[in-house]
């Protein structure tokens, strides 16, 4: 609880420190997803033609893991500092559900076909198109959260 009145009071009393986690949070977001769509684009067979998936998803996964701290940890702090408003809110709880989904599916069935030696030019793309799909529409609901 004292972490919570903590993290609430400093972002919510100072001038720059919700701007400064919402900077780091869509940094994140734009690093960690960038480096996503790479390998998805690839998957597609619509960039990279040169590369490989394997061999962009190696080069990649580091910043979409480190991004990924960057957005988890930002994001619980915004969370954290305006509970009574998120709680509520339907558009974020979908978003949290798709969030949890999207990395599970990144982590699992995305890296395996990604990092297969001759997966199936179709089975690439359903899995690169779901994987687009999951990550804008995550970036959709967040933009949303405040229309709601």
């Amino acid at each position: 609880m004292f972490l919570q009145n903590a993290v609430a009071d400093a972002l919510n009393n100072t001038e720059w420190a919700f701007p400064l986690a919402e900077c780091f949070h869509i940094g994140g977001f734009a690093v960690a997803i960038g480096s996503i769509v790479l390998v998805d684009l690839r998957m597609l067979n619509l960039g990279l033609r040169k590369e490989t998936a394997a061999r962009l998803l190696r080069y990649t996964e580091p910043w979409t893991l480190v991004a990924l701290v960057f957005i988890l940890f930002s994001g619980a702090a915004l969370f954290i500092s305006q509970t009574f408003v998120y709680i509520p809110n339907w558009v974020f709880r979908a978003k949290m559900v798709v969030l949890v989904i999207a990395i599970i599916y990144n982590f699992s069935i995305h890296r395996m076909v990604a990092s297969a030696e001759n997966p199936s030019p179709g089975l690439s793309k359903l899995v690169a198109a779901v994987s687009l799909v999951l990550w804008v529409s995550i970036v959709f609901g967040g933009i949303f959260i405040a229309f709601v």
